[in-house]
């Protein structure tokens, strides 16, 4: 029986549900904007997608996990594991293996399971996706098409119970041997709730009692007694099959480490929360700057949106960050805050982990929770890093190794741990004790380091891996720092964790600085160029019988295939790149410009060695384009190749015309020069011309106009080839005007 203010209550409760949790607070977050520290959330929400196992309970699955992990660890001989797997198979009702998991909606998720245990990483959408469902089924719009859909045109009455705010209740509660009535409890504490003043515990009680509940259990991981978990778990058991509360829904979140050492006895279904799609990403940048901006001037909210999305698409590292929310959060705020998103990745990366391991743990737990959660000594969130960066470095010194076990890594913690004592830190616990406890915290609060659900842990993306490698590289002695990359060069494994070191020694001026040039030094200087007479001849015919490479093709191949590909070139350019300018020094800048413009010369002035040089004109195309993206314009090459256009040789012509159009300069030099060659009796040489003026990345308005005039009067040019290439350059201009397009 409904009692007779039971629909004001209704009116008022989830009224306060909506204004309470329709607000995503961002205080733990890097926004400047003070007024920005709060945005709408279903303004933002995106979606999510879920991996949900079909045709088995979140028992069986535990089940089945939890043995296998057990024989693995256990070591048996195959024989025997295969024998005890066939039993474990038989006991948990299988013959086989899981079957396969499948993707669905939301919504397809919720309506096909009424009581769920979600699991996802830290910044995986858990918390958030709860939210949304409370203020969606809050403001009763669960059944529009933008939400969940027709088919849940059932109104229900949401109750988010956040655990970590249950815990001391909790545990107060774990120390009975009675199963507590989950739904008095619930009742109490939200009626207890100054958040909602007015609520009674009777209108919770007989909401739940009614069977119109939905019950949003937040994180199960925060509760940090495993007993008090299990006491929990029982208690929801004992809620659900209750007749009077059946008809409620119920859904549980947590990490995955939260489920491990406990067990959920019935009818739940395990769902895993998915990473963002490309897809995903773009939506949730249209929709974060047009909530967080887009009152301001809606315009440019909307150009920075599909410019930071297209800037995450080109770069394959952020691209993979992106796929968390709380990353592509951070990196949505930190391209906010800097106009660009940094080309420094050590930069966005050393952001991301301030936030995760200090203010997103801060501004969710509190300044003495967080003391007490993290390490009892308080070490800064830069000696956290500094810590993992041992773990880090460790798991990287095997090819593609990314997990180890809780204790292989607690022991490169005490090795850290007794690094910093050397340095005069005190610790109040044994190492081994230290280790441990910085592992729970790591892995249970900031995640990152994370549960791979076999007892092994990994940093929540490969990313992290390298770039503490990178940083822990970057602390040592400038001689081991050296040694420590030289051993590795042209290990693709360790490409990343290199320009990370080089990038973050080049943050600033003085010693580290010293450092990254003389790393970048040793790097250049890896492998002198080959001598010519061990080389084997190109197309100079008198020279085969006196050429010792001929016979000897093997000689210096190692010289020689770096000599051609420029490793070592490309990786100290780029690494130069992400210097900042402080970080730069003189000398390596002058080595990076004396290396280009010698091979440049060389392949310009010396016609029977060009094949040497480079062996075809596509080795050239890339060096010159390594210069153009990593190196300043007036590196030098604009002028060799300014030269090339006036050699006898056409190919040289051809050759320096398209490769002006990699390097991009559009000095008024340089875009004379190709419109001359416009004029050209040759097709060839007109077409290279043409194609090359639509890279010039013009800003002055004369210039432009020359441009545009030469490539519309090439549009009448008499070879097809050529008036497709002046087409194709106007289009990649992007000039948009009358003449243009009626030349077109």
């Amino acid at each position: 029986m409904i009692s007779p203010n039971f629909q004001e209550q209704t009116q008022n409760y989830l009224s306060k549900v909506s204004n309470i949790y329709n607000m995503i607070a961002l205080t733990g977050l890097p926004e400047r904007n003070r007024e920005l520290h709060h945005v709408l959330l279903d303004k933002i929400f995106i979606k999510l997608t879920m991996q949900v196992a079909q045709s088995e309970s979140f028992s069986q699955r535990v089940f089945w996990e939890k043995e296998q992990l057990a024989l693995t660890r256990k070591g048996h001989d195959k024989d025997h594991e295969q024998a005890q797997l066939r039993t474990l198979q038989a006991l948990s009702g299988r013959a086989s293996e899981p079957p396969p998991a499948k993707t669905l909606s939301v919504a397809d998720t919720l309506h096909q399971y009424h009581r769920l245990m979600i699991v996802g990483a830290p910044g995986s959408g858990k918390t958030t996706l709860m939210r949304w469902l409370a203020v969606t089924f809050a403001k009763q719009l669960q059944a529009q098409d933008d939400r969940l859909g027709s088919r849940f045109a059932q109104n229900r009455i949401p109750i988010v119970l956040e655990l970590r705010r249950f815990v001391t209740r909790l545990h107060a509660l774990a120390q009975s041997p009675a199963t507590f009535s989950l739904a008095d409890e619930i009742s109490t504490f939200v009626g207890e709730d100054a958040r909602f003043p007015h609520i009674e515990a009777g209108f919770i009680r007989e909401t739940l009692a009614n069977g119109q509940g939905l019950l949003l259990l937040d994180g199960l991981d925060e509760v940090p007694n495993r007993s008090a978990r299990q006491r929990l778990l029982e208690a929801v058991e004992a809620f659900i099959t209750t007749p009077d509360y059946t008809h409620n829904w119920c859904i549980l979140t947590t990490r995955p480490h939260g489920f491990q050492q406990v067990n959920l006895r019935r009818d739940f279904q395990q769902a895993e929360v998915q990473p963002f799609t490309d897809e995903d990403v773009r939506h949730f940048m249209g929709h974060w700057y047009d909530t967080a901006y887009g009152q301001i001037d809606p315009d440019r909210a909307t150009a920075e949106a599909n410019e930071l999305t297209t800037k995450i698409q080109e770069n394959q590292n952020v691209q993979g960050l992106a796929r968390n929310p709380l990353l592509c959060t951070i990196i949505a705020i930190v391209y906010r805050n800097n106009r660009i998103l940094p080309h420094r990745r050590v930069e966005l990366y050393e952001k991301c982990c301030e936030a995760l391991l200090d203010t997103w743990e801060r501004d969710k737990f509190g300044d003495d929770n967080v003391n007490s959660l993290l390490l009892s000594n308080q070490f800064s969130w830069k000696t956290k890093l500094y810590l993992l960066g041992y773990v880090a470095q460790w798991l990287h010194q095997t090819t593609e190794r990314l997990a180890a076990s809780e204790e292989q890594i607690e022991a490169q913690l005490v090795k850290g741990l007794e690094a910093l004592q050397q340095k005069g830190t005190r610790l109040d616990k044994p190492l081994e004790e230290e280790a441990h406890n910085f592992v729970v915290a790591i892995r249970d609060r900031s995640g990152l380091l994370q549960g791979r659900g076999d007892g092994t842990l990994e940093f929540m993306h490969r990313t992290f891996q390298e770039y503490l490698t990178a940083r822990f590289i970057a602390a040592q002695p400038r001689e081991v720092c050296i040694d420590l990359v030289m051993t590795h060069l042209h290990e693709a494994w360790w490409r990343e964790v290199h320009l990370l070191v080089i990038g973050h020694l080049g943050t600033d001026s003085g010693e580290n600085a010293e450092t990254a040039s003389q790393l970048l030094l040793h790097i250049l200087q890896v492998y002198k160029p080959p001598s010519r007479w061990l080389l084997p001849p190109r197309k100079k015919w008198q020279l085969r019988w006196f050429n010792l490479g001929k016979w000897l093709p093997s000689w210096q191949w190692q010289r020689r295939i770096a000599w051609h590909l420029l490793p070592e070139f490309e990786l100290a350019a780029e690494g130069f790149a992400d210097c900042t300018l402080e970080g730069r020094t003189e000398l390596v800048s002058k080595t990076l410009f004396q290396v280009a413009e010698d091979r440049a010369l060389l392949w310009l002035r010396e016609p029977c060695l060009r094949g040497w040089v480079f062996p075809d004109d596509q080795f050239l195309s890339h060096f010159v384009k390594v210069v153009a993206k990593y190196l300043p314009s007036d590196s030098g090459l604009v002028d060799i190749f300014l030269q090339g256009l006036q050699d006898e040789n056409e190919e040289v012509q051809r050759v320096a015309a398209d490769r002006l159009g990699d390097l991009g300069v559009a000095s008024e030099t340089v875009i004379s020069a190709l419109v001359a060659a416009l004029q050209d009796k040759e097709s060839w040489a007109r077409d290279t011309a043409a194609y090359s003026l639509g890279s010039m990345g013009a800003t002055n308005d004369r210039l432009i106009q020359d441009l545009v005039d030469a490539l519309v009067a090439a549009l009448q040019d008499e070879n097809e080839s050529v008036r497709g290439a002046a087409a194709d350059s106007l289009g990649r201009l992007g000039v948009a005007s009358e003449t243009v397009s009626s030349a077109l």
